[in-house]
């Protein structure tokens, strides 16, 4: 083969494992999110239990009962009273159930692909030019990382509740997303909460990002 069609070649290679792997990093970086620790921290960061007028013990087992809701296909349901008081509807167990759709198997796809590409990785570093490739595939994920992280803190700081709405409409039907103010699932998760569960992920990926660039000039070094 000669030389033009090989770098041809190789520079896809190199496009299509940097892409998949900022995927693998922007969907496993929603695993500490989604944490237990984390979403009971943030609800209690955000003082939930005095938008959702519930005791704290309360708030925090709802809370984790969404959590484990959205992230557990065998979770069990979701309670439609709550100390006598309306919890979740239908409407809001059905947007849900249209959450874990997304979230289990983006999760599922990202794990597969961390693995495919350590396989890949591990292959290609036997040779030298393998190892320049697998550099150069982690410089190229950490810049569109960098890019879409800093791409999406500048959105959610102009308007956060257009931001909000757009990264919806991503993923879910219109209207199967809008609830009413006094919904259990907007008190108990009101936008500062967002806010800082979207903080903490921009923040994981950049560190994912930081961590990607420097593995290539790392590399490069030892090359």
């Amino acid at each position: 083969m000669s030389e033009t069609p090989r770098a041809a070649i190789r520079s896809l290679e190199t496009g299509v494992a940097a892409l998949l792997l900022a995927f693998t990093v922007l969907g496993l970086s929603l695993l500490p999110v989604a944490s237990k620790p984390v979403v009971a921290g943030l609800v209690r960061a955000v003082d939930s239990h005095v938008s959702a007028d519930l005791t704290g013990r309360e708030t925090l087992d709802a809370a984790e009962g969404v959590r484990r809701f959205v992230v557990d296909p065998d979770a069990p349901g979701l309670p439609a009273t709550i100390a006598g008081r309306p919890a979740f509807d239908a409407s809001s167990v059905s947007h849900l159930e249209d959450v874990r759709d997304v979230l289990v198997p983006a999760l599922r796809l990202s794990a597969g692909l961390g693995v495919a590409l350590a396989v890949w990785a591990l292959v290609r570093r036997r040779s030298a030019a393998g190892r320049r490739l697998v550099a150069s595939a982690c410089r190229a994920a950490g810049l569109v990382l960098l890019a879409s992280a800093f791409a999406g803190i500048a959105a959610a700081a102009l308007d956060f509740d257009g931001f909000f709405g757009w990264f919806h409409t991503l993923f879910f039907a219109e209207g199967t997303w809008v609830f009413p103010a006094e919904a259990l699932l907007v008190r108990l998760f009101p936008i500062p909460f967002w806010v800082a569960a979207g903080s903490a992920w921009g923040a994981i990926v950049l560190a994912c990002a930081i961590v990607l660039i420097r593995a290539e000039r790392r590399s490069c070094f030892t090359e």
